[in-house]
Protein backbone atom coordinates (compact mmCIF):
# COMPACT_ATOMS: atom_id res chain seq x y z
CA UNK A 1 0.00 0.00 0.00
CA UNK A 2 2.37 2.35 1.12
CA UNK A 3 4.66 1.71 -2.22
CA UNK A 4 1.60 2.62 -4.45
CA UNK A 5 1.18 5.99 -3.02
CA UNK A 6 5.25 6.65 -2.46
CA UNK A 7 4.75 5.86 -6.41
CA UNK A 8 1.98 8.35 -6.88
CA UNK A 9 3.99 10.87 -4.71
CA UNK A 10 6.77 11.00 -6.60
CA UNK A 11 4.62 11.00 -10.08
CA UNK A 12 2.91 14.06 -8.69
CA UNK A 13 5.71 15.77 -7.89
CA UNK A 14 7.71 15.22 -10.79
CA UNK A 15 4.43 16.40 -13.13
CA UNK A 16 4.55 19.82 -10.43
CA UNK A 17 8.36 20.07 -11.23
CA UNK A 18 7.42 19.46 -15.02
CA UNK A 19 4.78 22.21 -15.13
CA UNK A 20 6.81 24.84 -13.41
CA UNK A 21 9.80 24.05 -15.71
CA UNK A 22 7.58 24.97 -18.45
CA UNK A 23 6.01 27.53 -16.64
CA UNK A 24 9.49 29.39 -16.26
CA UNK A 25 10.30 28.56 -19.97
CA UNK A 26 6.75 30.11 -21.73
CA UNK A 27 7.92 32.98 -19.61
CA UNK A 28 11.44 33.46 -20.53
CA UNK A 29 10.20 32.91 -24.60
CA UNK A 30 7.69 35.72 -23.88
CA UNK A 31 10.02 37.65 -22.48
CA UNK A 32 12.82 37.29 -24.47
CA UNK A 33 10.12 38.16 -27.28
CA UNK A 34 9.14 41.67 -25.84
CA UNK A 35 12.54 42.42 -25.19
CA UNK A 36 13.74 41.44 -28.66
CA UNK A 37 10.27 43.74 -30.35
CA UNK A 38 11.62 46.57 -28.53
CA UNK A 39 15.24 46.31 -29.08
CA UNK A 40 13.72 46.57 -32.72
CA UNK A 41 11.73 48.88 -31.99
CA UNK A 42 14.32 51.37 -30.63
CA UNK A 43 16.98 50.84 -33.56
CA UNK A 44 13.93 51.65 -35.90
CA UNK A 45 13.22 54.92 -33.59
CA UNK A 46 16.87 55.36 -33.70
CA UNK A 47 17.62 55.91 -37.23
CA UNK A 48 14.12 57.32 -37.91
CA UNK A 49 15.56 60.17 -35.43
CA UNK A 50 18.72 60.19 -38.09
CA UNK A 51 16.69 60.31 -41.21
CA UNK A 52 14.36 63.49 -39.76
CA UNK A 53 17.60 65.48 -38.91
CA UNK A 54 19.38 65.35 -41.92
CA UNK A 55 15.96 65.39 -43.88
CA UNK A 56 15.63 68.52 -42.03
CA UNK A 57 19.01 69.87 -42.93
CA UNK A 58 18.45 68.89 -46.12
CA UNK A 59 14.61 70.88 -46.66
CA UNK A 60 16.66 73.88 -44.62
CA UNK A 61 19.19 74.12 -47.08
CA UNK A 62 16.01 73.59 -50.04
CA UNK A 63 14.09 76.38 -48.61
CA UNK A 64 17.28 78.41 -47.99
CA UNK A 65 18.74 77.65 -51.90
CA UNK A 66 14.67 79.05 -53.08
CA UNK A 67 14.45 82.20 -50.82
CA UNK A 68 18.15 83.15 -51.23
CA UNK A 69 17.51 83.52 -47.26
CA UNK A 70 19.11 81.07 -45.21
CA UNK A 71 17.40 81.84 -41.91
CA UNK A 72 13.89 81.72 -43.80
CA UNK A 73 14.95 78.18 -44.95
CA UNK A 74 15.46 76.89 -41.84
CA UNK A 75 12.01 78.65 -40.31
CA UNK A 76 9.93 76.85 -43.42
CA UNK A 77 11.90 73.82 -42.26
CA UNK A 78 10.94 74.48 -38.48
CA UNK A 79 6.99 75.26 -39.53
CA UNK A 80 6.90 71.70 -41.58
CA UNK A 81 8.30 69.82 -38.03
CA UNK A 82 5.97 72.38 -35.84
CA UNK A 83 3.09 71.65 -38.48
CA UNK A 84 3.43 67.59 -38.51
CA UNK A 85 4.10 67.83 -34.28
CA UNK A 86 0.05 69.28 -34.55
CA UNK A 87 -0.94 66.68 -36.56
CA UNK A 88 0.35 64.01 -34.38
CA UNK A 89 -0.62 65.47 -31.14
CA UNK A 90 -4.22 65.47 -32.55
CA UNK A 91 -3.53 61.98 -33.74
CA UNK A 92 -2.21 60.97 -30.60
CA UNK A 93 -5.52 58.83 -29.02
CA UNK A 94 -5.30 56.72 -32.86
CA UNK A 95 -1.76 56.39 -32.00
CA UNK A 96 -1.68 54.96 -28.81
CA UNK A 97 -4.38 52.70 -29.69
CA UNK A 98 -2.34 51.25 -32.26
CA UNK A 99 0.66 50.51 -30.29
CA UNK A 100 -1.13 49.37 -27.79
CA UNK A 101 -2.96 46.92 -29.75
CA UNK A 102 0.97 46.16 -31.37
CA UNK A 103 2.05 45.52 -27.74
CA UNK A 104 -0.62 43.39 -26.64
CA UNK A 105 -0.05 41.35 -29.75
CA UNK A 106 3.22 40.59 -29.20
CA UNK A 107 2.39 39.59 -25.68
CA UNK A 108 -0.32 37.40 -26.75
CA UNK A 109 1.20 36.10 -30.07
CA UNK A 110 2.27 32.77 -28.30
CA UNK A 111 -0.77 31.84 -27.12
CA UNK A 112 -2.97 32.59 -30.20
CA UNK A 113 -0.55 30.23 -32.00
CA UNK A 114 -1.09 27.57 -28.95
CA UNK A 115 -4.82 28.23 -29.46
CA UNK A 116 -4.65 27.51 -32.99
CA UNK A 117 -2.85 24.41 -32.88
CA UNK A 118 -5.05 22.85 -30.50
CA UNK A 119 -2.28 22.72 -27.36
CA UNK A 120 -3.40 24.93 -24.35
CA UNK A 121 -0.60 26.42 -22.23
CA UNK A 122 -1.11 25.29 -18.67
Amino acid sequence: MFDFLDRWKDKITQNVSLRLELMKLNFIQRASGILSYFIFMIICLLLALCILLFLGMGMGEFFSSLTGSRGLGYILTATIYIVLFIVLLLARKNIIRRFVNVFIGVMTEDVEEDEESGNKSP
